[in-house]
């Protein structure tokens, strides 16, 4: 089954008489989406070589065409309420969550939700939207709009009262777990520091060291080890986010994790790890992918 997140993607392969990454990436798809997509159509044998199979191209494009005349024709106890009333909310997928949020409106609340999480390729970058935003979309007017704006913040306020608790960060997954929330959905890149204790326990919130634009944010030692340092930390973990979705480590990522290891070193600080986080939530840990940059 392919995600709603790659329903465009998608659709622009059904289009093509050839799918292989190269294709679909001419096609105007980002590089990771195009990647993800080939895989799943492999899994599900959708493809002979890369070219589609008749049946298995009619089926997606039967599939893609049946949500809103499916959904129209629920049946009560199918109803998004009714559904996490009678299973638990966490059985709603995301459209079913956004048409609670939303309620009834003309065109039908769930073909709504729909739309709304297509045009903006999934959850992360609905909630990227700012109020003026969100109040343009078709199908919003001002009091949805704050209404699931309101959601969006209370999402980011759960997730930033988490963080608290003083946490362990000796496990990537969860360092990305805390700061995923509060990074994942940025348009712009920024560089965080957690100073951690001698038990790796986060000491107080991650601190923001810089911010940039889509293209990077300056990642120097200097600030970043005044921000442990000021901490009382015995340790620290750098974070920063890939706007562009792909949590690939670039040359420069890998140079500044070289610097700050090295930095961190010299003053007798435990430099435990380097994670990127990418839009989407995917991230990458530089500490299990690259290791000997931490030991130079």
């Amino acid at each position: 089954m392919i995600p709603e997140r790659l329903h465009g993607a998608l659709r622009t392969a059904l289009d093509l008489d050839r799918v292989d990454e190269s294709a679909l990436v001419a096609a105007g798809l980002r590089p990771w989406d195009a990647k993800d997509l080939v895989r799943r159509l492999g899994e599900t044998a959708a493809l002979d070589g890369a070219i589609w199979k008749p049946e298995a191209r009619d089926q997606h494009r039967a599939a893609l065409a049946a949500p809103v005349k499916a959904l129209e024709r629920r049946d009560d106890g199918d109803r998004p309420r009714e559904k996490a009333l009678r299973a638990g909310i966490e059985a709603c997928d995301d459209a079913e969550l956004l048409a609670l949020i939303l309620r009834h409106d003309r065109d039908g609340v769930i073909e709504t939700a729909h739309r709304l999480l297509e045009s903006q390729g999934g959850l992360v970058g609905l909630a990227r939207l700012t109020m003026d935003q969100l109040t343009d979309l078709p199908g919003l007017g001002e009091a949805k709009a704050s209404e699931l704006a309101a959601a969006f913040e209370l999402g980011r306020r759960l997730a930033a009262s988490r963080l608290r608790e003083r946490p362990s960060c000796g496990d990537p997954a969860t360092v990305a777990g805390l700061l995923v929330p509060l990074v994942a959905g940025l348009p712009h890149e920024e560089f965080w520091c957690l100073p951690v204790d001698p038990r790796c326990r986060l000491i107080g919130e991650p601190r923001r060291v810089s911010h940039g634009d889509v293209d990077g944010t300056d990642a120097g030692p200097r600030a970043f080890l005044r921000v442990a340092l000021t901490a009382g930390a015995s340790g620290c973990l750098a974070v920063h986010n890939h706007p562009s979705g792909d949590p690939t480590p670039s040359a420069g990522d890998l140079a500044v994790t070289e610097r700050l290891a090295k930095a961190c070193r010299a003053v007798d600080l435990a430099f435990h790890d380097h994670l990127i986080v990418a839009a989407g939530g995917g991230w990458t840990s530089l500490r299990q992918q690259r290791p000997e940059l931490f030991v130079r």
